[in-house]
């Protein structure tokens, strides 16, 4: 009964299923996914987040840039639309390079089988896989290069997927792809330089790069590093390493051109950006103290969000472990300087401004400081996991649990120091003493506990630990989804049933298969992605700095520096100019804008608009046009007035400047420098300070306001003592306001509050009259030369026109080289016009239009990539075929000197004795040929 027993065992262990589990490490990648999947879940779930309660994960970029961009992919994907381009942000953008950065993550495709209700649901899910897979990955990681199959392996895992940057910046959802790939990276540089097996690092390398280019990016430059250091340690010799540094350079090379498709089209959006003017620092400098950084390895702290310090812990075991990776035996001093070396290299690019800037991808950051931390805790985890191995392969000793009590030790007199007469023995400082001591206690446990059988004691230790580290990481991750906080699941997007509503009954109403849409203030600052309109408003790191510096100069909320330009209700010469036929209301009836937009119908108290004087996307303007100066300091009235006069060809004076009537002022002493600027001082700093300014109205002539900061943060406005709009914002960027319907006998009042932080300052005021005879007059220019679109797609665009004198055939488009016009089928030149949009040259007569989008550099990117991927394939059928061809020549090389040891063995001799030579046979073998002639004749 017992043989049988031992034999099924024998068997059960033997199968395959086994060897599935636990020799191929199945069950170790599955449990790495799983744990940090079911504690984030349950972090969510403490937290309220849907579908636990009412909250969402949706803050900051995730709530303006990341779902916006995330829900119009999705659309695209269910729809069938282009991947090339978008509409529904920017005027029109490059889409291909916007999800390069955003959205390009293979796991989005899931979002298909959600429905729209539950989109942001779907995104949630995708990231808590995502890091679910940068433990699964990291368990391959070091399951692969130290060789082992047991639960150590998850724990670290864990400690990887859950360490402070993951939780402190989760919210960057589009990150988590090629950072969850970045262990299979280098995974696969391990295995060039100890098999010179290139295959997992060419494709994980391209598919980080697709996933994410700039996290591509961090981990292009840290591979450099990380071959340097496997190199050396697993190096045989100056001919081994030239091997490998081929592999590497010919599998990078081969990687990133499989991702040439998306990379090349990015790289070309990029530079229209305002981050291509970044120039490199000139002096050196450091951002934090050294002490700080290192204090904050402090585990159950508040990770970094947006501001602070890197975020570079990941547990207060691998903390423990450190001192006995640096002093304990076992361990190659080459391995140990390798590791120093590359904790240094991160810790010192994160401090130091120069370095810093190359890692940023020549670039300074806007908040989010050392996106590429990760990597610190990649190679801290990754030397624990070494010492903890060391300590299991050749047991426990002494001296090395001495060792676990040095590197905590200075962590925890850094915060000490950090903390100084304000020091207590509480929160997170007390938490880490516990866990650390926890953890120590485990390993001097294990070195007395009374088993004699070491893989008993190590399976126990393996247990013990992983309910320890759980522990640790449900509370870091609590700690974490509480710091980077929440919004509200049920009002996001805001009025969402009343703006579907119009939106729906607009696009039934319309027989065009082109029109614009906006909003007269903005919720996120990509509004016409989420709620899915054809729309004016981007923000986002690929925003085209062109338009930024356009909207700006139109009076727009804008900034070059913050990516960003969005849509508040203008000048009709802006809507009209911009091809907006709709205005959406979600903030009441308009009290303003009578004259140029005409009321069409309500739902759930959102209220939609259409322009009356609505111009196609494309339109004849004067070749003048080309002329109009590219100037940054000129007024948005001004401004207008140089853009209609060019035109046209003709002198409208659309807009003129407008006395003050009344000034009138509240704890606050004013001087007017010039026409609109002035500076103030505050009576009393305590108390709120404002001024308020009168103007006539005019007949035939509705007011518009121009203000911007210097002091004052809004403005109101009132027309015949009616609000017209309040809590303009004016603290960020100054705007274009209309001041109401009111004529002549109107009185008009625009009132500037001060910032209550300021006790003096300045500020802009501006108020012109717009002449609406002389627009309708420029208006019916225009819409006599409209182009007729009569197909609509998001890369091409079919009509006609038919122009009456020759002149510039103007595209409410932003201007790339990705579009190609042609007019008759025959491609003709394309034109910036008004420095940022898109025009054609255009002669007289009746044209039949057709203009083409193709992101420029894909299709150059698209052969490259095909001509990679037929390299790979080659390569790959090659080296498959060499390896078999070693291998059966080392079959026939065995099978040989089988026979030959078997011939021998049948002559009397054993296997390791040489046949001896006579006399003769040696005399004659020393002559040379004789030799060979003995041995014929005995033949």
């Amino acid at each position: 009964m017992k043989n049988k027993n031992n034999q099924f065992f024998k068997k059960f262990r033997e199968s395959t299923l086994v060897n599935l589990l636990y020799d191929k490490g199945v069950l170790y990648f599955c449990l790495s996914f799983y744990i940090p999947v079911i504690i984030m879940l349950y972090s969510f779930r403490k937290n309220s987040i849907h579908p636990f309660g009412e909250q969402q994960m949706l803050v900051v970029d995730l709530w303006h840039q990341y779902y916006p961009f995330f829900r119009v992919l999705r659309e695209k994907l269910l729809n069938g639309g282009s991947m090339l381009y978008s509409w529904q942000n920017g005027m029109g953008t490059n889409f291909l390079s916007l999800i390069s950065y955003y959205a390009s993550s293979p796991l989005n495709w899931i979002s298909i089988f959600f429905d729209d209700e539950h989109t942001r649901d779907a995104l949630t899910y995708i990231l808590i896989a995502k890091i679910g897979f940068s433990g699964a990955f990291f368990s391959c990681f070091l399951r692969y290069t130290y060789k082992r199959k047991d639960l150590s392996i998850v724990i670290f895992s864990c400690m990887f997927a859950l360490c402070s940057y993951m939780l402190g910046y989760y919210w960057n959802v589009m990150w988590f792809d090629t950072i969850a790939l970045f262990p299979l990276v280098m995974t696969g540089i391990v295995m060039i330089c100890r098999e010179r097996k290139w295959v997992l690092y060419t494709v994980s390398l391209g598919l980080s790069l697709v996933s994410n280019y700039y996290i591509g990016y961090f981990t292009c430059i840290f591979t450099m590093f990380m071959f340097a250091s496997a190199v050396i340690i697993e190096g045989k010799g100056i001919k081994d390493f030239f091997v490998k540094l081929w592999l590497i350079v010919r599998s990078s090379v081969i990687g990133i051109g499989m991702g040439a498709f998306i990379l090349l089209p990015a790289y070309y959006g990029l530079q229209l950006t305002y981050s291509v003017n970044n120039t490199f620092p000139k002096e050196l400098s450091w951002y934090e103290k050294w002490t700080d950084i290192f204090a904050n390895l402090l585990s159950y702290s508040k990770p970094a969000m947006k501001e602070g310090l890197p975020n570079f812990a990941c547990g207060m075991l691998a903390v423990t472990l450190f001192g006995v990776f640096l002093f304990s035996g076992g361990i190659k001093i080459r391995e140990k300087i390798s590791s120093l070396l590359m904790l240094a290299l991160i810790a010192v690019s994160c401090n130091m401004n120069k370095l810093n800037y190359i890692w940023h991808g020549f670039h300074v950051t806007n908040q989010i400081p050392y996106r590429f931390a990760f990597i610190f805790s990649f190679v801290l985890v990754v030397s624990s996991f070494r010492a903890y191995d060391a300590i299991i392969n050749k047991k426990i000793k002494i001296y090395q649990l001495f060792l676990l009590i040095p590197a905590p030790a200075v962590v925890f007199f850094l915060n000490y120091r950090k903390s100084g007469d304000e020091f207590e023995f509480e929160g997170a400082f007390r938490s880490s003493a516990i866990i650390t001591l926890a953890y120590i206690l485990v390993f001097a446990a294990v070195k007395i506990f009374p088993f004699k059988n070491f893989k008993v004691k190590r399976s126990i230790m393996n247990i013990a630990l992983a309910v320890v580290v759980i522990f640790e990481l449900l509370k870091n991750a609590v700690i974490g989804v509480e710091t980077v906080g929440t919004s509200s699941y049920t009002s996001y997007p805001a009025s969402q049933t009343g703006v579907q509503q119009v939106l729906s009954d607009m696009r039934a109403r319309e027989s065009s298969p082109f029109y614009r849409t906006e909003m007269t203030r903005t919720y996120t600052l990509n509004d016409s992605a989420l709620y899915g309109y054809y729309g004016l408003s981007q923000f986002s790191s690929s925003a085209n700095v062109s338009v930024t510096k356009f909207f700006r100069r139109m009076g727009l909320y804008a900034s070059e520096a913050g990516n960003r330009y969005y849509y508040r209700i203008s000048t009709p010469l802006v809507n009209s100019l911009l091809g907006i036929k709709y205005i959406v209301s979600k903030s009441g009836l308009l009290n303003s804008e009578e004259y140029s937009l005409e009321y069409i119908e309500s739902a759930d108290n959102v209220h939609l608009y259409e322009n009356k004087y609505p111009l196609s996307l494309g339109f004849m303007m004067n070749n003048d046009i080309l002329f109009l100066k590219d100037n940054e300091t000129v007024n948005p009235f001004v401004y207008q007035n140089d853009v209609i006069d060019l035109a046209t060809g003709s002198d409208y004076d659309l807009f003129t400047p407008q006395p003050v009537a009344l000034a009138t002022y509240n704890n606050m002493k004013v001087i007017k420098n010039s026409y609109g600027n002035y500076t103030f001082t505050k009576e009393d700093n305590a108390k709120p300070a404002s001024s308020t300014y009168e103007f006539d109205g005019l007949e035939g002539k509705l007011l518009y306001g121009y203000a911007s900061n210097g002091g004052c943060d809004s403005v109101s406005v009132k027309c015949d003592d009616v609000s017209v709009d309040s809590g303009i914002s004016i603290k960020d960027y100054p705007i274009v306001f209309p001041m109401g319907n009111g004529q002549k006998e109107s009185r008009f009042s625009v009132e500037m509050q001060a910032s209550e932080n300021k006790n003096s300052g300045s500020f802009k005021l501006m108020v012109y009259a717009f002449n609406q005879a002389h627009f309708e007059s420029a208006y019916n220019e225009f819409a006599d030369e409209q182009l007729n679109i009569t197909s609509f797609s998001d890369t091409e665009i079919i009509g006609d026109i038919d122009v009456k004198e020759d002149g510039i055939l103007y595209l409410s488009v932003p201007y790339e080289k990705g579009w190609t016009v042609y007019a008759d089928g025959e491609k003709i030149q394309t034109v910036k016009v008004l420095h940022s949009m898109l025009g054609a040259k255009l002669g007289k007569g009746h044209h039949d239009i057709r203009i083409v989008y193709s992101p420029e550099g894909f299709s150059t990117g698209l052969v490259i990539s095909v001509s990679a991927l037929l390299l790979f394939v080659l390569f790959a059928v090659a080296d498959g075929i060499n390896r078999k061809k070693k291998s059966q020549k080392s079959e026939v090389s065995s099978e040989m000197e089988a026979d030959y040891e078997k011939s021998q063995s049948n002559d009397g001799l054993s296997g390791n004795e040489l046949p001896r030579l006579s006399e003769t046979e040696q005399c004659n073998d020393d002559t040379g040929n004789a030799g060979n002639q003995t041995f014929k004749s005995s033949e």
